[in-house]
């Protein structure tokens, strides 16, 4: 039995609120619990409180004398729904504080209705004084968390443009499938069925969306014509430019984009796609099975090759790191929620382990392209000048060493690899380095 949109939203938040999984993921587990024609609803009140909480949960704050307790924040994220109904979407006020009042009773909490009604009722009446005085907070001027204004203004002529885009819709970017059908010849697919595309500056294969479509609505979808990938993401194939009978290792493949675009590039390549989780690895397969591609697909931990690796070295590496994903938070907006600052040092740890690893994998002569999808100097730069310091037969070399006809003026050039970074309807932050075994 299919339960309200609103309900099953704040239920969703919530558990994003407790830390017990990504939006993604909980979006995954519970938006079938809702009618398939409220559930575009559902996701909106979902990805909207997160891209803005960090604003809703300065105003929310502000208008309640104690916090909610953990046990209520089911209430909590019908609050953080009512406050961004008021302000980003066409809900009438009257309208948002009556759904957030009856969203009270739904869920069997008849005792914060009246409260619900006042602190909204409030809001309405204080909205232009409660806004001015909070508006210099670092929260409310650049809707971000206090810490991640501190770690962007490091970019300091980028901060603008970094803040302005992580804040930003994300564009739809496709790939196409360059093996299959030209990107001329899919751009005119595109046309005939009134949706307008333009060519990715950097991607060889990539096009821009004038407006989203459902991918079951891509022209040839099923068969593999084309894949939704940003740009930055596509550009890790290219780089690495894969060659017929090369043996080559995709560490921590998931979702499989970059898999498939090696394959795509090099359909007789030996390619080993390693992933940890094995519903992860699931859609990697479900992913090349679309494509009509193959590759030997392995569970297992990246950074303990003892435990899956055959021996046999391999020529070519892609290392695409998990990271804060700082880059991409358009695309994650919970990130804003979950992402700390202690998760910085650890990640790097984790990074330098698979890296290590890794690295003993690769042939003389072989190379690695790092990537993450990180702003975090001590992710990328910083992660590769501690590599290259105690690693004595890796070398970094120029990023289009292997693809000297692609452009890498995609980004920043920084003391180790390529910084790139979110822009308006354009690209994802994204960074690249390149090396090679001595």
């Amino acid at each position: 039995m299919s339960q309200p949109a609103r309900l099953v939203s704040a239920k969703i938040l919530e558990q994003v609120l407790l830390q017990r999984g990504s939006l993604s993921t909980q979006i995954s587990k519970h938006i079938a619990d809702v009618d398939y024609d409220e559930q575009g609803l559902a996701k909106e009140l979902c990805f909207g409180v997160c891209r803005y909480y960090p604003q809703l949960n300065t105003i929310a704050l502000s208008l309640l004398s104690k916090p909610f307790e953990e046990k209520d924040l089911d209430l909590y994220a019908a609050l953080l729904m009512g406050l961004y109904q008021i302000e980003h979407m066409s809900t009438p006020d009257h309208a948002a504080v009556h759904e957030s009042v009856e969203l009270c009773r739904q869920l069997d909490k008849e005792w914060a209705t009246k409260l619900m009604n006042a602190v909204l009722r409030r809001y309405q009446r204080e909205r232009d004084d409660i806004l001015e005085n909070l508006a210099s907070q670092p929260s409310m001027a650049y809707n971000l968390p206090k810490w991640l204004v501190k770690r962007f203004k490091k970019w300091e002529t980028e901060f603008e443009a970094i803040v302005e885009a992580t804040n930003a819709h994300p564009p739809m970017c496709i790939r196409v499938n360059e093996s299959h059908v030209s990107r001329d010849t899919y751009k005119e697919l595109l046309e005939e069925k009134d949706t307008v595309s333009r060519e990715t500056a950097f991607s060889v294969s990539g096009l821009y969306l004038e407006s989203a479509l459902l991918v079951s609505m891509l022209p040839n979808f099923d068969k593999g014509d084309a894949s939704v990938q940003d740009e930055s993401a596509q550009l890790a194939a290219s780089l690495l430019a894969p060659n017929a009978g090369e043996r080559v290792l995709d560490a921590c493949a998931a979702p499989g984009g970059k898999t498939g675009h090696l394959l795509e590039l090099a359909p007789e390549l030996d390619l080993t796609a390693v992933e940890l989780e094995p519903w992860r690895l699931a859609r990697i397969e479900s992913n090349l099975e679309r494509l009509g591609v193959s590759a030997e697909l392995i569970c297992g931990d990246a950074s303990k090759p003892e435990e899956w690796w055959n021996k046999q070295a391999f020529d070519k590496i892609l290392l695409d790191a998990p990271c804060s994903a700082t880059g991409v938070i358009r695309r994650n907006p919970d990130i804003k929620i979950n992402r700390k600052p202690d998760d910085i040092s650890a990640l790097v740890d984790i990074q330098a382990s698979i890296l290590d690893a890794t690295w003993k994998t690769l042939k003389q002569g072989g190379y690695l392209l790092y990537a993450t999808c990180s702003l975090m100097p001590e992710e990328n730069e910083q992660q590769m000048a501690s590599f290259l310091e105690r690693t004595q037969d890796a070398q970094e070399l120029p990023l289009n060493t292997l693809a000297p006809t692609l452009s890498v003026d995609f980004g920043k050039s920084v003391s180790h690899g390529v910084q790139i970074f979110p822009t308006l309807n354009g690209q994802d932050g994204f960074y690249y380095c390149l090396l090679q075994k001595q």
